[in-house]
């Protein structure tokens, strides 16, 4: 499982680049690039449950991105994550 903080450590492995995670996330949200809850949605549902950590860390990446593009930032990252896996719109809470 990847780091608590958003910088990666020595154990952390990705298989994507910042750069390629972020022209992904570009291309998978042609519109709306500041609102990916649900693209995140999707994305933490497959995270919780990966057992590969090559993959969870990736997609951890994917999600990272996501947020960073997001206009939710009233929310750390794991908040902003928690909210979402109990079903609740950041987005919505923040306005």
């Amino acid at each position: 499982m990847p780091p608590e903080s958003d910088e990666p450590n020595e154990q952390t492995y990705f298989v994507l680049t910042r750069e390629q995670a972020d022209q992904l996330v570009t291309e998978a949200l042609d519109t709306d690039l500041d609102e990916p809850e649900p693209f995140v949605k999707l994305l933490l549902l497959l995270f919780d449950h990966e057992k590969e950590p090559g993959l969870a860390d990736t997609i951890y990446l994917l999600m990272k991105v996501a947020y960073d593009g997001s206009i939710v930032h009233s929310k750390g990252f794991q908040e902003y994550l928690e909210s979402i896996r109990l079903g609740r719109n950041p987005l919505e809470e923040s306005r």
